[in-house]
């Protein structure tokens, strides 16, 4: 990298009191509304020209809009760009001088695209939004989610949809950002034995790699050309579904594929292989206990800077000594303890957006202005979090029943460091390849400011700890990956975190089903379970998979769920509610397009067949996990008065 600054001066640019505040005192109890309002600040996103700062915010509109900040006038505030009337925006980027967005609408995760120009009409006037795409997956209309943002195609982008309505068959398109148009460049045709692609596209947006997977055989084929047609380089046993290479992305000359692999490791090793030669590079990197879980290149994606990579927490390894220094200026500059990542820079790399934050941090934002020299801040994500008043998140692990090494993270109450407190096991969703992190969380942090300590278990089936690690979980859902949280319990226990008495179990996704496992299989280990979004019949999720749009989810249910049928009735809960003997709050969307809503009307019924105490929420305009801002607080209210209820804290 050109242009480095050794120093920097440290410049206090405040922003609008609505941007950039004091945090709120420490309370002993802190509302409810500041852990799960709408971020302040959030998805900070520098504009290619490094002019313009872009992030979402609600900004007093109640839904969540775009606001825009110009660099080039530091006495003006930020400018609110965009805001959906009856969608909230859950993501966007820069395409150029405009930004992208898609917004939801229900929960139904079929987003609706739109592009907007960031800089105001010559002569005055209204900016103009342009529908890109009119998206709702429920009503069979469309569906489109992004593919490759194509970075360096000013007017396209690929996006993945259905080919045809009602078909099932799905297709990839390079959508023209301009005029709306799409021309479909690959399709996914449903077949008998099961076979899912995966595609990468160059830098050009021409597909040139791809991993299909059947029933038999996993096959990777290339297009050494942009206009040749495909080569098969590669065939592997179908190996549970897990592909022994990731294709990531296209180095900036089109023919250097950046390969993760666990061919020959059992953590993720580096390398390159040219589509043009067929030769591999030599091992670039390689963790041991860790897996790289992202590349640093230079904006055009000519060098490679470094990997970051995660054990504990997040750590960087640089090859490129201009990128290094960078990173210690920046760790100069800001808070020691934290975490501070470059989230966004300008195309010739001399203005960054970088986040700072930890386990009792959610975050500041920060423009680093190498021209200038000097690092300014925007704004803090969630203002009214206090990062004092907050508990630190301590790395655990312990020994599994069967001797597996089992990692996670425990967050105490104040004053629960040399004294038990009641403990709530919290596991992941996912299940597979998906873990918990160092850093804030919003759920930990509300809990254990109500006096309650939290467990976060990484159990056999996460990411981030190798492929034997992770295959450990296949086909148990309900067995040895219950086993973990139970086995952490026991843990608990013996350490003193808690006592045997004093244990309740909280999950979303595949925590909620651990949850109802947790009450139905192990009915002796808690006193009460919250189950957010939750899986209770194996067999009716294997048979949603099987009629997925998404072929990956075609292969899910029999090589990593697992589909025998006894398997499926033993495994779920649903199935063995009669065992439950503690209170349970359950909580639905009915637009969720993972776990179907009629996995709680089969749970509803066994419930009130067996007469079992419980609580519930449905809400009609929700999907996997509740996006409103008054249904996410209305939940939390309900948690903390239901374990307020069934387990007190002393």
């Amino acid at each position: 990298m050109k242009g480095i600054a050794h120093t920097l001066l440290l410049s206090l640019v405040l922003l609008p009191a609505t941007l950039i505040r004091a945090a709120a005192p420490a309370a002993d109890r802190i509302p409810v509304e500041t852990f799960f309002a709408e971020a302040d600040i959030r998805g900070v996103q520098l504009s290619p020209d490094g002019r313009y700062v872009a992030f979402m915010t609600t900004l007093g509109w109640g839904k969540v809009g775009i606001a825009l900040l110009d660099l080039s006038l530091p006495g003006k505030g930020p400018e609110a760009l965009v805001a959906a009337e009856d969608e909230n925006i859950k993501t966007f980027f820069w395409k150029g001088g405009d930004i992208l967005y898609g917004a939801d609408i229900g929960g139904d995760e079929s987003y609706t695209w739109h592009a907007i120009a960031a800089a105001p009409p010559k002569g005055g006037g209204k900016r103009q939004v342009r529908l890109l795409v009119a998206s709702a997956h429920h009503s069979g209309r469309d569906y489109a989610e992004l593919f490759d943002q194509l970075r360096y195609d000013p007017d396209h982008i690929l996006i993945q949809g259905v080919r045809e309505m009602n078909s099932g068959t799905v297709a990839i398109f390079k959508l023209n950002v301009r005029t709306g148009r799409r021309d479909p460049v690959a399709s996914y045709d449903p077949a008998p034995d099961g076979v899912a692609v995966s595609d990468t596209a160059d830098n050009n947006g021409v597909l040139r790699a791809r991993a299909m997977y059947f029933a038999d055989r996993l096959v990777y084929e290339v297009r050494p050309t942009p206009d040749s047609r495909y080569v098969r380089i590669a065939e592997f046993p179908p190996n549970k579904g897990d592909a022994p290479w990731d294709f990531l992305f296209f180095a900036a000359d089109n023919e250097t594929l950046y390969v993760l692999s666990t061919e020959h490791s059992d953590t993720n090793t580096l390398h390159t292989y040219n589509v043009r030669t067929g030769q591999w590079s030599e091992p670039l990197c390689h963790v041991e206990g860790g897996d790289i879980i992202s590349l640093l290149t230079s904006h055009d994606r000519a060098k490679l800077y470094g990997v970051a990579y995660e054990t504990e927490r997040v750590h960087y390894l640089f090859f490129d000594t201009g990128r290094a220094r960078l990173q210690k200026t920046i760790e100069q500059s800001l808070p020691p303890g934290t975490e501070n990542t470059v989230v966004s820079s300008s195309d010739d790399e001399q203005i960054f957006v970088i986040r700072s934050h930890s386990d009792r941090d959610p975050g500041s934002y920060f423009v680093l202005d190498l021209k200038q020299g000097r690092i300014t801040p925007i704004g803090r994500s969630m203002r009214g979090i206090d990062p004092k008043a907050m508990r630190p998140m301590e790395p655990v692990s312990f020994p599994a029943r069967d001797g597996l090494v089992i990692h996670g993270y425990l967050t105490r109450p104040a004053g629960a460091e040399k004294s038990p407190a009641p403990l709530i096991i919290h596991p992941h969703g996912g299940p597979f390849g998906i873990r918990d992190d160092w850093g804030f969380d919003p759920e930990v942090q509300f809990l254990a400011n109500r006096g309650y300590s939290v467990l976060q278990v990484n159990y056999r089936g996460s990411g981030g700890y190798g492929v034997k690690f992770q295959q450990a979980g296949y086909h148990e859902w309900g067995g040895k990956m219950q086993d973990d949280l139970t086995d952490a319990v026991k843990w608990a226990v013996a350490q003193g975190v808690t006592t045997a008495d004093r244990v309740a179990i909280y999950g979303a996704s595949y925590g909620g089903y651990a949850t109802l496992a947790g009450l139905a299989f192990t009915p002796e280990l808690y006193r009460c379970g919250i189950n957010y979004v939750g899986v209770s019949d194996l067999s009716r999720q294997v048979a949603n998979f099987k009629i997925s749009f998404a072929p990956y989810n075609q292969l899910f249910g029999s090589q990593k769920l697992g589909d025998d049928s006894a398997y499926l009735h033993d495994r779920s809960p649903a199935n063995f509610v009669q065992n439950i003997r503690v209170p349970l709050f359950n909580a639905y969307g009915e637009n969720d397009p993972r776990v179907d809503i009629r996995q709680w009307k089969v749970l509803k019924s066994r419930l009130d067949e067996y007469k079992k105490t419980y609580e519930f929420m449905r809400l009609d305009d929700e999907g996997h996990g509740f996006r409103n801002e008054e249904n996410r607080i209305g939940f939390y209210r309900r948690i903390e008065s239901f374990l307020a209820k069934h387990l007190p804290v002393k």
